[in-house]
């Protein structure tokens, strides 16, 4: 019920150092902003776009539109995190860590993989995908 009582441990190695990141269920409220950031990202990008593309992509068939996104999702299961804003979840998301460096801080200085690796722990705790979501029905 209560999203944010849901956390886990997260081992990341950095080079010699070792430690431990650690995650929480992202709430309804919080999903909704990062998937709002992230609109909001498509959006401004949207508009650096000339006024013509917009307008050939209004033009298309709808229909044609949403039949191809369907078939992008089923083709990559990795689509559905394109949903949300990566620094919206990380920042959410992350409640602790064992390294020295502030999380603040800390946070706005990950490499990519690393920033990638806690994106899809917190997309897969906090909304997991419809086959993942099967498997913890069934299995209680």
């Amino acid at each position: 019920m209560f999203a944010s009582r849901v956390t886990k441990q997260i081992e990341i190695k950095d080079g010699a150092d070792k430690g431990f990141v650690t995650i929480r269920k992202l709430s309804a409220k919080s999903l909704e902003k990062a998937r709002e950031a992230r609109q909001m990202a498509a959006a401004a990008l949207t508009s650096k776009f000339g006024a013509d593309l917009i307008r050939a992509f209004r033009e298309t068939n709808k229909e044609e539109r949403e039949a191809q996104v369907v078939e992008v999702a089923a083709v990559d299961p990795n689509a559905r995190y394109a949903e949300f804003d990566r620094d919206t979840v990380l920042t959410q998301g992350v409640v602790s860590w064992t390294f020295k460096d502030s999380l603040r801080e800390g946070l706005a200085d990950l490499d990519e993989p690393t920033a990638e690796l806690l994106f899809h722990a917190i997309v897969d705790l906090s909304a997991p995908s419809t086959e993942e979501a099967a498997k913890v029905e069934k299995n209680g």
